[in-house]
């Protein structure tokens, strides 16, 4: 009887996350994804094709299982920043593979630009109807919303150094924080008389 190919794949899938995150796709080895896989390295290039289009793969399915574990609602961006702030810090893996793929990829990734392209288009939805500042393009808003969602794990180590005390949470609600930044940030400027 031939090996599950199934259970071949996600093992492959589950040791490439893994290796990308921890290595990037330059430092990643095919060879190390394979054997903590229990597979050979001939099966990745079957079931993924080559060591980039894992890459992309690996990247594309874990923000949109991201995107669907966190539902977008341009009118609460707050609160989705913040539902996407405690996921984040629940699976660092994520943030890690979007790092190294903004890093080393400079292509745009097709599912990942359709699953922006929604947010994007509620965003600008609810800007022409005055419900989120309108002098920010929808694309900038939210790429905006997504770095304050970010902000404190991609700041400078110097500047966090400026707050020892503070750790991962240091007992800061860093969610509070986020959402309260994202608050500010997407509110319509109110019009004086």
């Amino acid at each position: 009887m031939p090996p599950n190919a199934t259970a071949t794949k996600r093992r492959l899938m589950q040791a490439a996350v893994d290796e990308f995150a921890a290595y990037g796709l330059a430092g990643a080895r095919v060879d190390r994804i394979a054997e903590t896989a229990a597979a050979n390295k001939r099966s990745i290039y079957m079931h993924f094709g080559t060591k980039e289009e894992l890459f992309d793969m690996v990247v594309a399915a874990s923000l949109l299982a991201l995107a669907e574990a966190v539902p977008f609602d341009a009118d609460h961006l707050p609160g989705y920043a913040g539902e996407l702030f405690d996921l984040l810090d629940q699976s660092p893996h994520v943030r890690r593979l979007t790092l190294w793929a903004a890093l080393e990829r400079s292509q745009p990734i097709a599912v990942e630009v359709e699953a922006y392209r929604a947010k994007v288009d509620a965003v600008r939805a609810a800007q022409q109807v005055g419900r989120l500042r309108a002098d920010i393009p929808a694309v900038e808003l939210l790429a905006m919303v997504l770095a304050l969602v970010t902000s404190w794990d991609t700041a400078s180590w110097s500047l966090k150094a400026l707050r020892p005390d503070a750790g991962r949470s240091g007992g800061l609600d860093r969610r509070a924080m986020v959402e309260a930044a994202v608050a500010g940030l997407v509110r319509p400027p109110t019009i004086r008389p």
